[in-house]
């Protein structure tokens, strides 16, 4: 583990969502188990947990070469979503253990912080915002405001322009190994917190740190 403060030489901290700050990944897999019973397709878990992470388009092309060729992933992810939505309207938007604490020490220490997901931008700023989190982000950049998405870097180098700060002076926090790479070949530093998905043992070579929760990030400032 790296003893180095990482206050001392980090100008912002970006944050995935989904997985990361939110414990949605399980939400969006019990989702996707309702679209196989609604469509009459065997959807799995070892046929979602890969894909964690990917954006929208990328995720549904990887899924549907797993699924029937007549397979309506147009209604499918449309299934999916309103599950979701409906989900999360009813129960609220579960967080992460850390995270208000991990935001509100950053806010003290005046330590810009930004958004990277995958999640398109309506559903993300609804899901921020029902979270009572928006509020501590200078910047929310989106999976599709962006060309090529994770594990691409383009995402992670778009926020760190958005902030005004260089990659190599940003941390990110990732849940999901293609997220990791990502923040990876941005040439950030990354913490990883995983949900579902372990890091590869050539990725985790590569991260600055991996951590149980959000709580754990909160010791590199201190």
């Amino acid at each position: 583990m790296p003893t180095e403060h990482l206050q001392k030489t980090t100008s912002a901290i970006i944050f995935d969502m989904d997985g990361l700050m939110f414990d949605t990944e399980s939400i969006s897999l019990r989702s996707w188990h309702d679209v196989g019973r609604a469509f009459g397709v065997e959807i799995t878990d070892e046929h979602i947990i890969p894909l964690c992470g990917l954006p929208t388009p990328k995720f549904l092309d990887t899924l549907a070469e797993k699924l029937p060729p007549d397979a309506d992933m147009g209604a499918m992810h449309d299934h999916s979503r309103s599950y979701i939505h409906k989900t999360l309207e009813r129960d609220g938007v579960p967080l992460k253990p850390g995270l208000i604490e991990l935001l509100t020490a950053l806010r003290e220490r005046g330590t810009p912080t930004a958004v990277a997901t995958s999640t398109d931008r309506e559903a993300a700023l609804w899901m921020l915002e029902r979270a009572g989190v928006l509020k501590y982000f200078s910047a929310v950049i989106c999976g599709d405001e962006i060309e090529n998405g994770k594990p691409n870097p383009d995402i992670y180098l778009a926020a760190a322009r958005k902030l005004g700060v260089q990659p190599h002076l940003c941390v990110a926090l990732e849940d999901a190994p293609i997220g990791a790479t990502a923040a990876v070949r941005a040439g950030m530093r990354v913490i990883m917190v995983p949900d579902f998905v372990q890091p590869p043992p050539e990725l985790e070579e590569q991260l600055y740190a991996k951590v149980q929760t959000l709580h754990d990030v909160i010791q590199f400032l201190d």
